[in-house]
This record gives C-alpha cells, structure tokens and sequence, in this order.
C-alpha cells in the first residue's frame, strides 16, 4: 500500500503534477473511523492501493508518497513508479521481481510435491510422477531425486504454512527457512 500526502504545490511549477484522486476511473475507495481514506484503484490488468491520512478534496491536488526507509524499499519504490506511470497513461513495464523461470517451476514442483504428499502419495511415487524416476526398489534407495523429492515437499510445506509471502517481496529475503 502506498501511502500519500498532499503537498503544497507551486502552482507554476511545471513538473507538478495534479490529480483529483476521487475521480479515477475503476476506483473503489472507503473511509476508516478515524478519517483515513483507502483508495483501491484498478485501470487495467494491474491494482493499485494507497491511502492517506484523510480524504482528498473534490479538486485536483499535488501529492507527496511517504516512504519507509526499510528493507523493502527497492519494492516500494517499484509501486511508486508503477502507480506514477499508470496515472500518467504510459504501460507499467516489466516488473523487477518477476521470477527467473527456474525459480517459478522449482515452485510449481513444490506444491504439487506437497499436493501430491498431502493426499497420500509416497516420496517414490512423487519422484516417478514429477522427476521421472524409473526404477527398482534399490536404484531407489541410491538415486538422488529420492533426497530432491524430500526437499521439495518441505520446501512446498514452508510455502504453504506461510512462507509465501517471502514470494510477495522476491528478490529481498527479510527471513531464512
């Protein structure tokens, strides 16, 4: 979520920037108790979310984003950028933290090892299904997608009980697993 301010603006100054937020298009935008105002704006295929201490007039205004100084920054600034383009009409452009196409199917392996373990599947069948394991019980025991299956089950397990939001803020890892 992005939060903003409005800012006074030198009105001749000509890189500012109003807008009247209350009239985008698509936008759908409610109030707390406490007067802030949540702003939930979708123009396209993307979403985009802020809010501000409270309500923005019925007019155009100039407004300021507040950012925090954290380990999320790189990410924030990502939205910002991205929200700023969509404003102004241009396409948004790739994202940074799109996955690199190994990353994403590891991922999908991952959850449907722990897909497959849940419903009751054993480590060999699920290396059969998903790594192309062919064998006999022996070539079993020595093979090494026998420990990679294992891995990808706990790996899927994390995943699932919480973990995922580790994928929401890729590239930056706050935690180890």
């Amino acid at each position: 979520m992005i939060e903003l301010r409005a800012a006074l603006a030198d009105v001749d100054d000509p890189a500012a920037m109003p807008i009247n937020l209350a009239e985008l298009p698509d936008l759908f935008a409610r109030m707390d108790d406490d007067d802030a105002w949540h702003g939930f704006w979708r123009p396209g295929s993307s979403s985009y979310q802020f809010w501000l201490p409270t309500r923005p007039g019925d007019r155009r205004a100039t407004y300021v984003v507040i950012l925090p100084l954290d380990k999320l920054l790189e990410l924030r600034v990502e939205a910002v950028l991205r929200l700023w383009r969509a404003l102004v009409g241009r396409p948004e452009g790739r994202q940074a933290h799109d996955f690199p196409r190994q990353t994403r199917d590891r991922h999908i392996l991952m959850l449907r090892a722990f897909d497959g373990r849940e419903e009751g599947a054993s480590y060999r069948k699920l290396a059969e299904v998903l790594l192309g394991f062919r064998g006999r019980k022996a070539d079993w025991n020595s093979d090494p997608r026998k420990n990679q299956i294992r891995r990808l089950v706990a790996d899927g397990r994390y995943y699932v009980r919480g973990g995922y939001r580790d994928l929401l803020r890729y590239p930056i890892r706050l935690s180890d697993h």
